[in-house]
């Protein structure tokens, strides 16, 4: 055996003993507790050394941090349904924020590679936006309270996980991992919705539908289920992210299982989506497939998807097949805005709001929409909408500037996708990544989802990826060596 197997070998039998022994240790410090202080302080000590491990085991790999923050995102507010969380969803999920960088540090230390920060206009554009978010502290019709619960989501969040996404999917292999790990998370949500349809809810979403304030998720035709997430309205425009994402990715998917896996995964969103009840939702994939068609350069692709978008708004719009089913007769009433009675109540509180907006360029600050007392402008007025809420919150200024944000995304993402992209790998993803940004912010304009749990997250996330696919491009395209 050579010198340099010795040492590793030797570097593995250490940190196996090393391991093994904080695990006995824990061990012995439980039944010890156990004994002395009661079953339940035993338990921590006996969760400790794992929990321990598990640290360890993210720390030592920035992917793995990546993944369990997403993962995080996803689940964190499902669970909170269940059990009391000892700390706020956001709380947490800054925390592993914070772990992922620090992961990062660690990996740099030791001498790994990794990842690089490329410095865009869209990165910049987007770090204007978070300045302006942190100057609000300033506006005196808000408080340090309102503003630092929806600051971090609102303003801070864009950039750090643009930025965790360039240190950390820096190729194409740790980019499938991640649309895999989403696709998976896709397939749990609609599974946990379908559970709810078919089987029932159980306790606790009973609680939180019928006794915590959840009654606009039962309607005339039924339940509007939510499974895991904060809300219908969520699961049913994430559900239609996913489909326009990976219906496109199945396109150009050469791989026979993920093909199929894509496939599934676009076809379980469309479920999910119908389920929900949110027909908002319906403008992701209508808006996100008519943007793929402006995308794509193949006569084929353009006359099948016009076909398949004229096909689909005739049977909503022109016919009245399948309205025996109520998923099918909610979803066709979006198509007739003037009869839907929640749409004209959003009209009348909007005219609200801008009979005093005119007067607050700068909005009432953040979190003060949410957060209101009698006599407030905003008491018992929904925003109801993610653009209207950063209109109220922010101001015209504030609007201005997110609009921007949104329009330089999908202008970089077309021009990306038209111009720059030789690989078919990574234009594929960029092309499902910008046409489901194009469909996600039009319903972020009918329903309040851009800032939501794991929407908005999903959203910086794809905004990284575009942002990133040129220099994923120029490794794969100019070194044939690269699978």
């Amino acid at each position: 055996m050579m010198q340099s197997d010795r040492k590793i070998w030797s570097t593995l039998i250490n940190q196996r003993h090393i391991l093994l022994l904080i695990l006995i240790l824990g061990g012995l410090a439980g039944v010890y507790v156990s004994i002395f202080a009661g079953t339940s302080w035993g338990m921590l000590f006996y969760l400790f050394p794992l929990l321990l491990l598990f640290v360890i085991i993210c720390l030592a790999s920035p992917i793995r941090c990546f993944l369990l923050l997403y993962i995080s995102s996803y689940l964190v507010m499902g669970i909170g349904r269940y059990i009391t969380l000892p700390l706020p969803a956001g709380v947490i999920l800054d925390i592993l924020i914070l772990f992922n960088f620090l992961s990062l540090a660690l990996h740099y230390i030791r001498g790994n590679p990794l990842g690089k920060v490329y410095y865009n206009p869209f990165l910049l554009i987007a770090m204007l936006w978070m300045l302006f978010c942190l100057l609000e502290i300033i506006n005196p019709m808000s408080t340090f309270a309102n503003w630092i619960t929806t600051v971090r989501s609102i303003g801070m969040h864009i950039v750090f996980f643009q930025l965790l996404v360039f240190l950390n999917l820096d190729n194409i292999h740790r980019l499938r991992l991640y649309f895999g790990l989403w696709g998976v998370l896709i397939l749990l949500g609609a599974f946990k919705a379908i559970g709810q349809k078919y089987i029932g809810l159980d306790q606790f979403e009973s609680a939180w539908l019928y006794t915590f304030g959840a009654h606009t998720h039962v309607i005339y035709s039924g339940i509007r289920y939510f499974s895991f997430f904060t809300d219908a309205a969520n699961f049913g425009c994430h559900m239609g992210l996913g489909m326009v994402v990976f219906t496109i990715l199945s396109f150009y998917e050469k791989n026979v299982n993920r093909r199929v896996f894509y496939v599934a995964v676009a076809l379980m969103s469309l479920y999910g989506l119908m389920i929900s009840g949110t027909r908002a939702a319906l403008a992701v994939p209508f808006v996100g497939f008519a943007f793929f068609i402006i995308l794509v350069k193949e006569w084929k692709w353009i006359i099948l998807g016009i076909g398949l978008l004229l096909l689909a708004f005739s049977f909503f719009n022109l016919t009245t097949i399948g309205n025996s089913y109520p998923d099918v007769r909610r979803m066709r009433t979006a198509f007739s805005f003037s009869k839907d009675a929640s749409f004209n109540v959003r009209l009348e509180n909007q005219k609200k709001m801008r009979s005093f907006m005119s007067d607050h360029p700068f909005g009432i600050g953040l979190g003060s929409s949410k957060h209101t007392n009698p006599g407030d402008a905003m008491h018992n007025i929904a925003t109801d909408s993610s653009f209207v809420f950063i209109w109220v919150e922010t101001g015209i200024v504030g609007l201005v500037l997110y609009i921007l944000i949104c329009l330089t995304i999908l202008g970089f993402g077309t021009y990306y996708v038209l111009f720059i992209l030789k690989d078919n790998r990574i234009k594929s993803i960029a092309a499902a990544s910008t046409a489901g940004l194009a469909g996600i912010m039009v319903a972020g304009y009918a329903n309040e989802v851009l800032h939501q749990m794991p929407t908005g997250q999903t959203v910086y996330i794809l905004m990284g990826i575009i942002m990133l696919s040129p220099v994923l491009d120029k490794k794969l395209y100019h070194d044939t060596s690269t699978v």
